[in-house]
């Protein structure tokens, strides 16, 4: 069942090769950088995770400089299990690049993104809270191609603020073929935060294909996840 969705998907991508460009890299694993995509362009992310979940992130830039998105959550889609489907509540994304950067400065942006992770169906809420409202930047530092992501956010609970925290994230694209990614996410103490850690493979200019192991410093979660972006 994996194959095939990977192989439907793949077809469906590479056939629009002429309506596609280079992408922009607004998210990595899981922490956000103070990219967007261009005006007009149109981003999908499908996650597959742990117990046959997918994950599917849609985002298009609406007018210059702001995008906005959704996200949608399938449990037990994929593999041989006797759990029914269940979709979760949609969430929202939204990002402002405010500031482009200079020589000295990096690039800011202002976003919102409400999806979590591990939804526990007895509490009715995320083990692991959404990013929530969330400042980031962006800087190239000491050598081409190896970029820096810090950021603040408050988490949130659905739509409710919740704590502050903090996430930082290198990535270090080699010949725009591949893009090594760090994160150290969910930085409130040093307990509960997250290491991340994953390679993103551009297969074409417009197709990407990522794996990644979330939380290796606690328990850690393999992940794979396709990437492309579409000018509309």
């Amino acid at each position: 069942m994996l194959k095939r969705i990977f192989y439907i998907l793949s077809v469906l991508v590479l056939g629009a090769g002429p309506l596609c460009a280079m992408q922009s890299d607004t998210y990595l694993i899981d922490t956000p950088t103070a990219e967007v995509l261009a005006l007009r362009d149109f981003g999908l992310r499908t996650r597959f995770f742990s117990g046959g979940g997918v994950l599917t992130y849609f985002d298009f830039t609406v007018i210059n400089r702001l995008s906005i998105g959704a996200s949608f959550t399938v449990e037990h889609l994929i593999g041989e299990n006797d759990e029914d489907l269940k979709l979760l509540v949609p969430a929202l994304q939204l990002k402002y690049r405010f500031y482009d950067g200079s020589e000295v400065l990096p690039a800011f942006a202002l976003g919102f993104d409400n999806q979590g992770f591990y939804y526990d169906h007895d509490k009715d809420e995320y083990k692991q809270k959404a990013k929530g409202l969330y400042f980031a930047a962006t800087k190239e530092i000491f050598t081409p191609g190896l970029i820096f992501n810090p950021g603040l956010n408050v988490t949130v609970d659905d739509f409710e603020l919740d704590k502050l925290a903090g996430f930082a994230s290198l990535a270090y694209n080699i010949k725009d073929a591949v893009n090594l990614m760090f994160e150290w996410d969910n930085i409130h103490n040093f307990k509960d935060s997250r290491l991340n850690a994953g390679g993103r493979i551009y297969i074409t200019e417009y197709f990407a294909l990522d794996f990644a192991v979330r939380n290796f410093n606690g328990k850690a979660e393999r992940i794979a996840q396709l990437k492309y972006t579409c000018s509309l």
